[in-house]
């Protein structure tokens, strides 16, 4: 009888362990985008090591934007960056109509030229602090959000 008893209970304890014992998982969601604000269509030409990275090109037209990530992470976080995610990479060949070029050195990478964005600079594009962080939507389990990097026409003069 006792052992009766006890199988009656077990999927009530079963359900209440299930139950108290999952905790909601916090999740956060990235995207990433790069906006063209100039009149010049922009080719980013990734490098590593000295080879062209020919599968991670990005090519944005004049006055648009594009994304470039789009990923759900464990934890309540909207990292990394698109700066993070070109770390493979020791430098990014910015070209404006295919005519004007200027690196941006990753890390101050030694680079002979004399022109060229460095790491440290307000516009390079692979230091995630030149990255402007929109928050779009919080609840208490997740996080979504977004990053922008903005090329302006700045940018094109200062590569002539």
């Amino acid at each position: 009888m006792v052992y009766f008893n006890t199988m009656k209970k077990l999927p009530f304890l079963i359900v209440v362990i299930f139950f108290f014992g999952c905790t909601k998982e916090k999740v956060g969601h990235t995207k990433l985008y790069i906006k063209n604000t100039t009149t010049h269509t922009i080719k980013l030409l990734p490098f590593n090591g000295g080879a062209l990275e020919n599968n991670s090109i990005k090519i944005i037209n004049p006055n648009s934007e594009i994304e470039v990530y789009d990923a759900n992470v464990r934890g309540k976080t909207v990292e990394p960056c698109f700066g993070t995610l070109l770390q493979p990479y020791d430098s990014v060949l910015v070209t404006y109509d295919d005519l004007v070029k200027i690196p941006h050195i990753k890390f101050n990478l030694p680079y002979s030229g004399n022109h060229k964005v460095l790491f440290t600079s307000s516009r390079s594009i692979s230091n995630q602090n030149n990255w402007v962080k929109a928050i779009t939507n919080e609840t208490k389990y997740s996080l979504e959000g977004n990053f922008m990097y903005t090329f302006v026409e700045q940018d094109y003069l200062d590569a002539k």
